[in-house]
């Protein structure tokens, strides 16, 4: 099957008055027709500027990709002019933005916002293109979306704000949606209903996803594959059986031994969450060695002295540790 994504060797810094900021490094990932990718990491690893360099909406200066390629059905989108990236974004990939009420525009209606991209892309009349957003604030399950498309942002509830930014996102049946933390800030059980939504309609349209989240339950409920990053690297790659039932690298077990477990007690009756001490390193002066070594409960002398090259240690799977199983080393 041909892959519908390849990102190659992605790498996007910015220039800052402390020096320069290499927030992604090396970034290497595919995505297959259909397919969920869950990229997870903590606050700070590179996952959002990822996902907005793999459309070039990283704003220059002071950012600027500085290598790699993003193949999109064997187009290079960071080699194409900006008229056609803007025929592709929003039309062929779509994104759900973190923050809804800074990515919507405040003195447009929604049905406007949403008709707009109707517009722009499909090329339909005014009439039809408000039909199909009332359609579509339909299928995202906003009651009386006959009314409520006449609303502006801030009449409506964060959780209804998001699902205005899906509905948006899915108005031209894209082929790729990218998710970045799309349930930042809602309670509970509104992110249980948003990312319930995702998935219905990912089902409906067919379309593949890159679901970017610090939410491991999240990647476990919806992803087939999972990159997992750091200090703007891919430390580990693999199923998301393989991640959750055998991590191979030690910052990926960190993450998974701090998710809170239901019925997990002490004999006092107590669980204290297992953190991940330390900090994400300073991305302008990072360790030598290994970037993980200083909050590593394993590490050793031998992770200092050179950077660790991501590996092979299975079929299918890759990391960045030098103590993991059978290490076979590979392109980044």
């Amino acid at each position: 099957m041909a892959k519908l994504l390849q990102v190659n060797n992605l790498s996007t810094e910015f220039r800052t008055p402390a020096g320069v900021v290499p927030a992604v490094r090396d970034v290497s990932f595919d995505l297959d027709p259909g397919e969920t990718v869950g990229i997870v990491g903590e606050s700070g690893s590179g996952k959002s500027v990822t996902a907005m360099s793999l459309l070039r909406l990283i704003k220059s200066p002071p950012g600027q990709i500085t290598h790699g390629t993003v193949n999109y059905k064997g187009t290079d989108l960071l080699a194409q002019s900006d008229a056609y990236l803007r025929s592709v974004r929003g039309n062929r990939i779509a994104m759900i933005f973190q923050e809804p009420m800074t990515s919507l525009n405040p003195l447009m209606k929604v049905g406007e916002q949403i008709a707009e991209v109707i517009q722009l892309h499909l090329k339909l009349s005014r009439a039809e293109s408000r039909n199909r957003a009332i359609e579509l604030l339909k299928k995202v399950q906003i009651p009386s979306p006959e009314k409520r498309i006449k609303d502006y942002p801030h009449q409506m509830s964060g959780g209804m704000r998001q699902r205005v930014m899906i509905a948006m996102a899915l108005a031209c049946n894209p082929e790729i949606l990218i998710a970045d933390e799309p349930t930042t800030a809602l309670d509970v059980t509104i992110q249980s209903q948003i990312m319930d939504l995702i998935l219905g309609l990912k089902e409906e349209f067919g379309s593949s996803v890159i679901m970017i989240t610090h939410d491991l339950g999240v990647i476990a409920e919806m992803a087939q594959r999972v990159i997992v990053m750091y200090a703007g690297q891919v430390v580990e790659t693999g199923s998301v059986f393989d991640i959750f039932d055998d991590p191979q690298h030690p910052y990926t077990r960190s993450l998974l031994r701090s998710v809170p477990r239901l019925g997990s007690r002490t004999a006092q009756g107590r669980h204290r969450l297992q953190e991940i001490p330390g900090m994400v390193p300073n991305l302008i002066n990072m360790p030598e060695g290994c970037t993980f070594r200083e909050r590593c409960p394993i590490a050793s002398a031998e992770c200092a002295l050179r950077p660790i090259p991501l590996h092979a240690v299975a079929e299918g799977r890759m990391a960045r540790c030098i103590k993991s199983n059978s290490p076979v080393e590979v392109a980044p």
